[in-house]
């Protein structure tokens, strides 16, 4: 056998090992179709998050009614995850695309099964579910509102109640269109995974959710640790306030369903809206340039109306933009360590 046969034997060899292992980046299943329990970074983030949610509520029992329900239920997603992990089928054994050039060509993948399917939009599902739990655990956990402790922080470094200062340029048709623009923030993240999605450019989407699902979740553990419900419900505010918020037809039924929907959660510190605003702007920048021309007027307006709406005292934005920085700028090499994998995203 010549030495250049030898090392295409030595090639093709690696090539079905690897092969047998299915997608490394996903951990889906090899070509035998033996199930293995390989999680992606997504399902880790997820598991991390219902666990230290799960060990708060033990530690705080003597607070939480049904607290033995909620942990089983815990116990229970975390299974559920670890079910969707192992039957997920292969997506793709190609090398990891980079998340740093919007014009690179991803090849596309097999077609997708059901389990594939879930694997990947699941986390996005949770997001809501863990965030309507947050208004029952964070008044039994940390019984504590931080309202006057931020609106002072406001006032120290401005000289002013944002919201009140606003005031002067109130008007309602800009209201009645911040307002819209401001409900828009629940679809953003979904917009560009669908795209990516869409286009079969799957590793990017994995590693897009990864990114949404650690910054929700890094959010609401902000929440747990500085309850605050804002400054339209601070009687201090309250009282200074002269000229209330008007729009022009849609204005009054969007704030009251938004308000239903979520409930009154303490979940202004940081600005949950701000720090995923921007890492869906930065993403969709890297990862899509068409969907980030799009998304942009939509996430300005987004972040703009977070104080002239009144939801949020500027501390807040200020802190969940600095969150967003601090995300981008681990989000890459934490993907690749819990990846487990050599090719990860560059």
């Amino acid at each position: 056998m010549t030495e250049e046969q030898r090392r295409g034997d030595e090639r093709r060899g690696k090539a079905d090992a690897d092969a047998g292992w299915g997608d490394k980046a996903t951990g889906r299943r090899g070509d035998g179709g033996e199930a293995q329990l390989k999680l992606t970074p997504a399902d880790k983030v997820v598991v991390a998050y219902v666990a230290a949610i799960a060990l708060l509520i033990l530690i705080f029992s003597y607070r939480i009614e049904s607290w033995g329900w909620l942990c089983a239920g815990h116990a229970v997603a975390i299974a559920l995850v670890s079910l969707i992990a192992t039957w997920d089928r292969p997506l793709s054994s190609s090398p990891s695309p980079p998340v740093n050039s919007a014009s690179r060509g991803v090849a596309a993948s097999p077609r997708l099964s059901s389990t594939t399917f879930i694997h990947g939009w699941y986390p996005v599902v949770l997001i809501g579910i863990t965030y309507k739990e947050l208004t029952y655990l964070i008044p039994r956990i940390h019984p504590h509102d931080f309202d006057a402790a931020l609106a002072s922080i406001d006032y120290r470094v401005l000289g002013v109640n944002p919201t009140v200062w606003l005031e002067r340029f109130t008007w309602p048709p800009l209201t009645e269109v911040l307002q819209l623009t401001y409900s828009t923030y629940y679809f953003l993240p979904i917009v560009l995974g669908v795209v990516l999605w869409r286009t079969h450019e799957l590793e990017r989407f994995h590693f897009w959710v990864f990114v949404v699902v650690f910054g929700f979740y890094l959010s609401y553990l902000g929440y747990l640790a500085v309850p605050a419900i804002g400054p339209r419900f601070l009687p201090s505010i309250v009282y200074d306030q002269t000229k209330p918020l008007t729009g022009v037809l849609m204005f009054i039924p969007l704030r009251a369903a938004l308000d239903r929907a979520e409930g009154i959660t303490r979940d202004c510190f940081p600005s949950g809206h701000t720090e995923l605003t921007l890492l869906v702007l930065y993403y969709a920048y890297q990862l899509h340039r068409k969907t980030f021309r799009w998304l942009l007027p939509f996430g300005i307006g987004i972040i703009i109306s977070t104080v002239y709406l009144r939801y949020h005292y500027v501390v807040d934005v200020v802190a969940g933009a600095a969150l967003a920085v601090a995300i981008v700028a681990i989000a890459t090499p934490l993907y690749n360590l819990l990846a487990n994998q050599d090719a990860g995203i560059d």
